[in-house]
């Protein structure tokens, strides 16, 4: 494995733990009061569409990170629709 890759793979890793605190927050606390919907929505779209480009074109790092981060993604969108307010 070549350099560049092993930086592809720290990518991965920051990316994806990213939305992780807030994840873990929200479960905790069943609190998402002050989370937009729309970023959530947006976010969702966005990760959906880099995910369907680097599976075509077949970026395993950006296929990694975009899949870890829209499972993140769509529990933030549960925990927003299932958390009372």
């Amino acid at each position: 494995m070549e350099w560049i890759e092993y930086v592809g793979y720290v990518g991965v890793v920051l990316s994806s733990i990213t939305f992780l605190p807030q994840v873990l927050h929200a479960w905790k606390t069943k609190s998402v009061g002050d989370l937009s919907i729309w970023m959530v929505l947006i976010l969702i779209g966005n990760v959906s569409t880099w995910l369907f480009y680097s599976s075509i074109k077949g970026v395993l790092p950006m296929i990694i990170a975009n899949a870890i981060i829209l499972v993140l993604s769509l529990i933030m969108l549960y925990f927003k629709l299932t958390f009372k307010k």
